[in-house]
């Protein structure tokens, strides 16, 4: 591999290139009894690792974190030790020789971890009423000494003691339970190979459902009271799973699949081996329906039982194999359930995610250069690293990838894998080198990006077509991709297909007549950044001609940047058109923002009266919030106060509503904080309100929700709010109170709040959260120190030159001054 393009902003001078570790051993099994103690949120443990060794050794090393060491043996026998907080060294009482079995026994406590097992509700004295694991990418070790890496893979027994009354649930089948004394100890065994961070558990007051698909038990397991919204979750589980190993080819590898759901996860959810955990923010009742869809989070978790737990990446730099492949089989499965647009356009979002990342930082896809683990689970390696995948489908045809992608995951079953790998495995079965697609997508940061014109000669009835590459200095100069273009006119239609190699490429395509419209690349298959070189009327007749969604998104926003109000009409029409895929229609009240004006304001007005789709809907309230203007904000704070509307839609009113300036706006969003919705996003959307308007008033009820004790999601909510605030004494003590805090999302808010303020009285804050525990939160802290001691040198840059430009003024000043008196003098 050729790193020719290593991208921007994402490394820092001091990072280095990061290897696996490469110990002489397999990983065979583990065994682990663990006691919880939900008072002191603390556990005892005993593990058990299996090894084999693979050449002749006198000692090995097990990852442990922070953990009280109590014995160590070695096949039975007392064996000596070192450890250092970080790594327990254990020294074999006789050395072993190659092939031979070694079994380390270490009992063990953890008392309030600070990653990897959380005890939750966090941040409270009292006794805690969940208890979950979140071992990815390196926090098992928290909790369970063992080999924490995921380029050695072991099966697995545990067993978990906890208070009598409380659901456990662990990865694999469930072997037994039994009472003792007050406690109850659930035994759970899996036969299949999984790597240390895919171990888990949860404990607490669950209800359980359980149903059969062929031999695989599924279980689904929500908080007591939430057994009503189990439902609206996962009724499409057993579908999921058929469509899975129909297009992989592959049978689910696990015995069963449980879904856990828990309140204030430290992640959206986490796909371990047979047992994913996910937050119980997905839960929701019949009103959060009708804009609030599991399905993406369950279809991308259960996509992650065959791609990085039957296989697994062998290092972080390949994580892309994981979550790549995860993200495009939620598009792919929500292709089957919604149909070819709803997928398309999910790609188009997949493509914003990533080019908002883009505008910060680029890296290759693969990279082996950054700091924490956790800086490499990005928009590259999930929605840019989709897209990559969808390219390669669509190049090598979908047949040959679904058979290339079967024949990958059963040589690499139960194994790990790089990215040469899937490489070798997509090659094997298209016939064709993928050499030049890899260099160019996987290995080398950044993206084509296409500006393509049109232009037609009547008299010889040929149709120029333009198509520049215009890709940043991160990218490679030039790409070589396909691009297929579809020409439409009266009565006919014509599809060509053009290999794209230089920067510059005029066509000449001979056609009958005129074409009422040109659509470039109508199917999305090809990952780049696309704009339109034509004019407004141009493009309005690509939205109105093209069948196909992606053209017809990409001239809409074209429209947006180049549309006037004469266009304003034909956008509202589509925007109100009920038939039409709501997608397109939110991208209509895109543009009428973007057009701005009374014709646009008027059109977005008018159209919330006849708007039904909750989804449209909140874009024509997006649109509004660049109006600032009493009616508008009166229009909105009705739709905050309406109880039928939909809990996002009212959310957004919110937002809105704070942009729009009007006075009396604080007081609606000062109600909205007492309204009830999913997740509490009108509450946590009226925090963020009061926060943009900056009101002083606001201040103190801000404060009050970024206390202990609120619901994480508000306590969140109210932080990151704060950001928007001259610091004064009060800010700082409620940053530095939560940069304490034990969830991850809490410290994150601070980090986020600073960005927003860029005020230096955070420097001393973020300077702890560097070393923070989570990766995230530590690469998050760094940038956002960075960005304030950015801010403060174009400040000092800003104040010399205002001292240069005052100085400027004086001396002219001082030169009118003479000239004047010259010309009294003269006079």
């Amino acid at each position: 591999m050729s790193f020719v393009k290593p991208g921007r902003n994402f490394t820092y001078p001091e990072y280095e290139p990061q290897w696996p570790p490469n110990p002489p051993l397999d990983f065979l099994h583990v065994t682990a009894e663990v006691r919880l103690n939900l008072a002191q949120r603390s556990l005892n443990g005993k593990a058990i690792n299996i090894f084999k060794a693979l050449t002749d050794i006198d000692k090995l090393s097990l990852h442990a974190r922070d953990m009280s060491i109590i014995s160590v043996k070695v096949n039975g026998s007392e064996a000596k030790y070192s450890y250092d907080g970080e790594n327990l060294e254990v020294y074999l009482p006789r050395p072993a020789s190659k092939g031979e079995k070694i079994e380390v026994e270490v009992e063990y406590r953890a008392i309030q971890p600070k990653a990897g097992v959380w005890f939750i509700p966090v941040d409270r004295d009292e006794p805690a009423r969940f208890v979950y694991t979140q071992g990815e990418p390196e926090d098992t070790r928290y909790w369970l000494p063992t080999y924490d890496y995921p380029n050695r893979k072991a099966t697995v027994e545990l067993s978990i003691i906890a208070p009598r009354g409380l659901a456990v649930v662990a990865n694999g089948v469930l072997m037994g339970s039994e009472v003792i004394g007050d406690d109850a100890k659930w035994t759970f065994r899996l036969d299949s190979k999984i790597p240390a961070y895919l171990i888990a558990f949860a404990v607490g007051d669950f209800a359980v459902k359980e149903e059969k698909l062929g031999n695989i038990l599924l279980q689904y397991i929500v908080p007591r009271g939430r057994e009503g919204d189990m439902e609206r979750s996962f009724r499409y589980t057993k579908d999921m799973i058929r469509f899975f190993e129909e297009y992989t080819g592959v049978k689910y590898p696990y015995p069963k699949y449980s879904q856990v759901c828990v309140d204030e996860f430290v992640a959206g959810g986490m796909e371990n081996a047979s047992i994913t955990i996910l937050t119980s923010a997905t839960l929701h009742d019949e009103l959060a329906h009708v804009d609030f869809r599991s399905e993406p989070l369950v279809s991308h978790e259960l996509a992650h039982q065959w791609f990085g737990d039957l296989v697994t990446c062998r290092d972080w730099s390949h994580i892309w194999l994981n979550e790549s492949f995860a993200t495009l089989m939620e598009a792919l499965w929500r292709r089957k359930e919604l149909g070819e647009d709803e997928f398309v356009y999910d790609l188009v979002s997949m493509l914003d995610s990533y080019l908002g990342e883009y505008e910060r930082y680029s890296r290759p896809i693969v990279t082996r250069v950054y700091k924490y683990a956790d800086e490499v689970f990005d928009a590259h390696s999930y929605p840019k690293g989709a897209l990559v995948l969808w390219t390669l489908a669509n190049i090598i045809g979908e047949d040959n990838f679904r058979r290339g992608i079967k024949a990958y995951l059963e040589a690499r079953r139960e194994s790990t894998a790089d990215t040469d790998d899937l490489r070798k495995a997509l090659e094997n079965t298209a016939g064709v080198s993928l050499d030049s697609f890899f260099e160019q997508f996987v290995y080398n940061a950044g993206h084509p990006s296409l500006t393509v014109s049109w232009r037609w000669e009547e008299k010889e009835k040929v149709l120029e077509l333009k198509v520049v590459q215009g890709q940043g200095e991160d990218s490679l100069p030039k790409y070589t991709l396909p691009l297929e273009v579809v020409f439409k006119g009266e009565g006919w239609e014509t599809r060509r297909k053009f290999e794209i190699r230089e920067k510059t490429h005029v066509f000449y395509v001979k056609l009958d007549s005129k074409p009422d419209c040109v659509c470039i690349d109508p199917d999305f298959k090809v990952f780049k950044a696309l704009s339109l070189d034509v004019g407004p009327d141009e493009l309005l007749r690509v939205v109105k001609g093209c069948g196909k969604l992606y053209p017809r998104v990409i001239a809409m926003r074209e429209l947006g940047k180049k549309g006037s109000a004469r266009h304003v009409e034909e956008i509202k029409q589509i925007l109100v058109n009920e038939d039409e895929f709501w997608g397109l229609r939110v991208e209509a009240a895109g543009a009428l923002r973007r057009i701005g004006g009374f014709a646009a304001r008027k059109a977005l007005l008018d159209s919330l009266n006849v708007v039904k789709n909750p989804r449209v809907k909140r874009a024509v309230i997006r649109g509004l919030s660049a109006f600032r203007d009493e009616e508008v904000a009166r229009k909105l704070s009705e739709i905050l106060s309406t109880t039928t509307e939909s809990y996002y839609v009212r959310a957004e009113a919110a937002i809105s509503l704070a942009r729009t300036g009007y006075k009396g706006a604080l007081d609606e969003l000062k109600k909205a904080l007492e309204y009830p919705s999913h997740n509490h996003v009108i509450a946590a959307s009226a925090l963020e309100g009061m926060g943009i308007m900056g009101d002083p008033e606001a201040l103190d009820v801000i404060l009050s929700y970024a206390s202990p004790g609120k619901p994480l999601q508000l306590r969140t909510a109210a932080i990151r709010a704060l950001g928007y605030f001259t610091p004064n004494q009060k800010i700082i003590d409620a940053m530095e109170q939560a940069s304490r805090s034990q969830h991850p999302h809490i410290r994150l808010a601070v980090t986020v709040a600073a960005t927003r303020s860029l005020s230096p009285k955070y420097l001393s804050i973020l300077e702890q959260l560097k070393n923070d525990v989570s990766g995230r939160v530590a690469r998050s802290a760094r940038d956002a120190a960075e960005a304030i001691k950015k801010s403060m040198e174009r400040g000092e840059e800003y104040r010399k030159l205002r001292e240069e430009l005052d100085k400027l003024q004086e001396e002219e000043r001082r030169l009118s001054e003479r000239v004047e008196k010259l010309e009294m003098r003269g006079a």
